[in-house]
Parts: C-alpha cells; structure tokens; sequence
C-alpha cells in the first residue's frame, strides 16, 4: 500500500494552528453553553424549537 507522507511525520505549523483553533472554538462554545444553562437560558428550549417549525402565515 503506497500512503502519501500525511501521517508520518512532524505536522507541520499550520496544523498545530488548525487544532488549537478548533480547541479554542470547542472550549468557547462549552463556556458559553455553561453559562447559558445556569441564567436559564435554555429553559424553554423545546417551546423556541415548536414556535420556529411552526408555520405562521
């Protein structure tokens, strides 16, 4: 089996930027999920998501 040399190797620098990117994005969006939930933002979640597939003419 011939691999392209995308898995041996050191990544390279942009890699490391990608994946702390996406780290910093997961971890913002668990903040803010935690703080949502204990102001109560997300309390009524299932109404929001009735009242916005519900047709409205």
């Amino acid at each position: 089996m011939n691999c392209p040399n995308c898995l041996s190797g050191a990544l390279g620098p942009g890699w490391y930027a990608a994946f702390a990117l996406c780290g910093l994005f997961f971890v913002l969006g668990g903040v803010a999920m935690l703080w949502a939930s204990k102001n109560g933002r997300l309390e009524g979640l299932e109404d929001t998501k009735f009242a916005m597939l519900k047709d409205e003419d």
